[in-house]
């Protein structure tokens, strides 16, 4: 079993600030929008209060709202500057801003792209640096992640840029480079930051050999879908937003806000077995996978995993030890799915390194047969 290796990745870059007394309930339980009102009513009865500005700023982060996030946190940081977690969210909030010369975009148009195969992952044809190869599309992937093979072939230099921490809890180092281009008909993207895939995870699936991963962080240059009925990603340009939002809402799709956590990390709200909700990872890239549960998540929805039926699978760190189970029903906005094959991971928890509580991820199974936009400028999760 091939497993999502990007569940947990660049711990150092993601730990941001915990919430304080206004607000904090509602944020340790992953309800953001609770939160946010929480705390925007703490910061209007008291605009210098010091633990309700970082809340609002951090919240503002994760849906996407960087001039408010910045004005909150920067009034914190004035409040006391030596705070740790100011100090984190605010990098957090430059580490996903545009930097100059990355990732420029060009797209005139919607541009489909055929997947050249649906499962057991979607994977698309893109040329990088003039260079065709082939890539799964994989929103739990930070970025552009090259095997090393690949780099090689396309002589892309890596260095070493730190220790990620994936599925299982197992850990890994990752490295880093650039490429000058990633090409699909229709669309260009100069200036691509990329890392390289750890070097347990295989490089062939489905009988396919790979050259890389597209994660979260070029898909949302555009209004991303993976229309996995069709057999296609869809890129429209951002600025389709509104129009798209209008549309979707026309055809009853399902509409959910999702929040992102840098610097990549999607998250939206799912309930499972109509009594368990909780906060999930939007993570596409678990073949075979429609829903990974914690050990707590697991109780509170009333599933026994079977443990005769464990198995080894791959993630980022190595093997690690799954144990299969099913969910009656997963539900996410209207959208509901029966008999979700899902999976736990018994050794280490994946989700740890946050701040405030992870139920799981949402995987390729669950949206085999929908179409799902990322929006990133509504942040709505749209599933048709």
């Amino acid at each position: 079993m091939n497993l999502a290796p990007w569940l947990v990745a660049v711990a150092a870059a993601t730990q941001l600030s915990s919430p304080s007394p206004s607000g904090d309930s509602a944020f340790t339980r992953g309800d953001f929008t609770a939160a946010f009102q929480s705390y925007s009513a703490a910061v209007a009865a008291s605009p210098r209060d010091f633990d309700a500005l970082l809340g609002l700023g951090t919240v503002d982060l994760y849906r996407g709202d960087l001039p408010a996030a910045r004005t909150y946190l920067t009034r914190a940081a004035q409040i006391d500057p030596s705070d740790g977690r100011v100090q984190r969210s605010l990098r957090a909030m430059h580490e996903i801003q545009d930097v100059s010369g990355d990732f420029d975009v060009s797209i005139r148009r919607e541009v489909d792209v055929p997947f050249v195969a649906t499962d057991p992952l979607p994977m698309v044809s893109a040329k990088i640096d003039g260079k065709a190869g082939l890539f799964l599309i994989d929103t739990g992937a930070p970025g552009v992640e090259l095997s090393a093979a690949a780099a090689r072939r396309l002589g892309v230099r890596m260095h070493a840029a730190g220790e990620g921490v994936f599925v299982g809890g197992m850990k890994a180092p990752i490295f880093a480079g650039r490429v000058d281009s990633l090409e699909f008909p229709g669309a260009v993207i100069h200036g691509v930051p990329v890392g390289q895939l750890p070097a347990a995870m295989p490089v062939e699936l489905g009988g396919r050999s790979y050259d890389g991963v597209i994660g979260t962080k070029l898909l949302r240059r555009f209004l991303s879908t993976i229309d996995y009925r069709d057999g296609r990603l869809i890129l429209r340009p951002r600025s389709d937003s509104e129009r798209f939002e209008a549309a979707a809402l026309a055809q009853n799709a399902a509409i959910v806000p999702m929040w992102m956590v840098p610097d990549h990390f999607i998250f939206a709200r799912a309930t499972v077995n109509g009594r368990f909700d909780g906060l999930f990872s939007i993570d596409t890239g678990g073949a075979g996978v429609g829903i990974v549960l914690t050990k707590t998540a697991l109780s509170e929805a009333k599933i026994t995993p079977d443990d005769s039926k464990a198995t080894s699978g791959v993630g980022g760190g190595g093997a690690v030890r799954v144990v299969p189970f099913s969910a009656e029903t997963v539900s996410l906005g209207s959208l509901t799915r029966k008999s979700v094959p899902g999976l736990f991971t018994p050794a280490g928890d994946p989700y740890g390194m946050f701040s405030f509580t992870v139920a799981g991820a949402l995987s390729h199974e669950f949206f085999r047969s929908s179409a799902v936009t990322f929006d990133f400028d509504a942040m709505k999760l749209v599933l048709s």
